[in-house]
Formats: structure tokens, sequence, C-alpha cells
């Protein structure tokens, strides 16, 4: 038998698995994380600690966004 880990989101039941296993017999092990909803919000948490500045980037107001 062979270990093979992946990670994958389920959707409507289903989880996609790696391609190179397909028709074969696995045993499937599933871990679920806790709380889905606080892994979201920790990663949105670190893409904002974490993200680009450009020098001299002003952003457009909402009126000027509007417009466009």
């Amino acid at each position: 038998m062979q270990a093979i880990e992946c990670d994958a989101i389920v959707h409507d039941g289903c989880i996609a698995v790696p391609a190179n296993i397909e028709g074969r017999r696995v045993r499937l092990l599933v871990l679920a994380d806790d709380d889905p909803v606080a892994d979201r919000k920790a990663a949105l948490r670190r893409a904002l600690e974490h993200r680009d500045t450009v020098p001299g980037f002003v952003p457009m107001t909402r009126d000027e966004a509007n417009q466009r």
C-alpha cells in the first residue's frame, strides 16, 4: 500500500483526489479542520499583514470608482 497525501476542499460532498490513483482501490482517511470559518479568517488576516505596498499609490475615492 502506498501513502499519498493531498489537501482538498469538499464541494457538494465530493473530494478531488490526484489523477494518478484513478481507478485504483483506496482507503480514505479524512482529517477535517475544526472550524473552517476560523481558518479562512486566519488566512485573510495573514494576507492583510503581508500585503504588498506600492510607493505613491493613492486609491480612488468611492465617487471616482463609481464614475467608471
